[in-house]
């Protein structure tokens, strides 16, 4: 990963999974169409599988350090 991109790099935190998740079961819970359940999904999606790239970044730095 150059410089470039590691500046740009969000750190995703289980704080913000949890506050996705919420988001997405409320919009469920209080009859929001299925558009709006749909992109607080995609939003929680994106979070989680950001967070498991940085777990595995992480991993990999430490292991070739």
């Amino acid at each position: 990963m150059g410089n470039d991109e590691t500046a740009w790099r969000l750190d995703v935190t289980d704080d913000d999974i949890r506050a996705a998740k919420r988001a997405w079961l409320d919009a469920g819970d209080h009859g929001a169409d299925n558009d709006e359940i749909a992109s607080r999904y995609a939003t929680y999606r994106q979070l989680v599988v950001g967070q498991a790239q940085q777990i595995a970044d992480n991993f990999r730095a430490r292991r070739a350090s």
